[in-house]
């Protein structure tokens, strides 16, 4: 059995022109035969830092943080080969702004807008909006270290990860929560499985996609009785249509342990559905945002063949 790369080695792109990078999608981080939307939107963003410290290194200040990313899906991707086309929309002295295509055989699967920047250098006004964050109860490495431990901590569970083997991407994080129930919301601290790896900033965007339990939560058919025992269903897939991203905070260049997330959406009507995510780091403080739109479907329609469609359209 092949050794399951880091989500660093996963993300890893490769600089082929001035404007163009290749990367390889892996089945790791899939959903069935279907790349997590958040992970395909780090590859994007990877290539984005990439493209500002190479291309534009010459810029004073290096503009290797991403401030915002707005990418459609225009159709599933698969594991394997992609390109990534850039085009420069815009390269200022403090914010750049790129269009990125990611491609696969031929077809334009996902665009992208990215917003690049350098949070560390950031300064002006700051003022207090009296917004409200979620209380993540625990705060500190330390403390939340105790999760892993076999005593854990009171009144917290580590979140199971039903159909495992169809949601592969769901085998490379673990989530832990509160026993308190809130209807029509999820809240986690989240770490890689794989102990030796942290969240850097390149994992935010997989972090925010990732929201085991949310449907279960809503939905009676989400659930099998059957037996006399309530499981858990595989019966939808949720597809996305659109994920945006708005970074509050670098986290530190080693990265760090835990994430805390909370998930809600406001409304699932007709198969669409959004999500409004808050992500908090290690010390409680904000530090990014995502906002998403998803179809629930059936199932089998992940592993269906993709459908031919139109070609990447002009090169870049």
């Amino acid at each position: 059995m092949e050794p399951i790369p880091t989500f660093l080695e996963a993300t890893a792109v490769k600089q082929l022109t001035s404007h163009v990078y290749s990367a390889n999608l892996v089945r790791a981080y899939c959903i069935g035969a279907v790349p997590n939307g958040g992970y395909v939107s780090a590859v994007i963003i990877r290539a984005a830092a990439t493209h500002m410290t190479t291309t534009h290194a010459r810029i004073s200040s290096p503009q290797h943080h991403t401030i915002s990313f707005h990418g459609m899906f225009m159709i599933k991707t698969n594991a394997g080969p992609v390109e990534l086309r850039i085009v420069d929309s815009k390269i200022g002295r403090s914010f750049s702004v790129l269009h990125i295509e990611l491609v696969q055989e031929g077809m334009n699967c996902v665009n992208a807008y990215v917003t690049m920047g350098n949070i560390d250098n950031e300064s002006g006004p700051t003022l207090e909006t009296h917004f409200e964050k979620p209380d993540p109860i625990i705060v500190g490495r330390k403390n939340l270290d105790k999760l892993l431990t076999p005593e854990g901590i009171t009144g917290w569970y580590e979140r199971p990860k039903p159909f495992a083997d169809f949601r592969e991407v769901s085998k490379r994080t673990r989530f832990f929560t509160t026993k308190e129930f809130q209807p029509g919301v999820v809240t986690n601290w989240g770490t890689f499985t794989n102990p030796a790896e942290t969240i850097t900033n390149e994992a935010i965007a997989l972090i925010a996609d990732l929201f085991v339990g949310v449907i279960e939560q809503l939905d009676p058919e989400a659930w099998d009785e059957s037996a006399g025992k309530k499981t858990p269903t595989a019966k939808y897939w949720y597809p996305t249509l659109s994920l945006s991203l708005d970074v509050k905070k670098a986290l530190p260049k080693e990265g760090v342990k835990w994430v805390y997330s909370r998930i809600q959406s406001q409304q699932i009507k007709n198969g669409r559905w959004d999500l409004q995510v808050m992500l908090l780091d290690e010390d409680g403080e904000l530090l990014a945002t995502s906002s998403q739109v998803a179809l629930m479907v059936d199932a089998a329609r992940n592993t269906k063949p993709r459908g031919k469609r139109d070609s990447a359209g002009p090169k870049l």
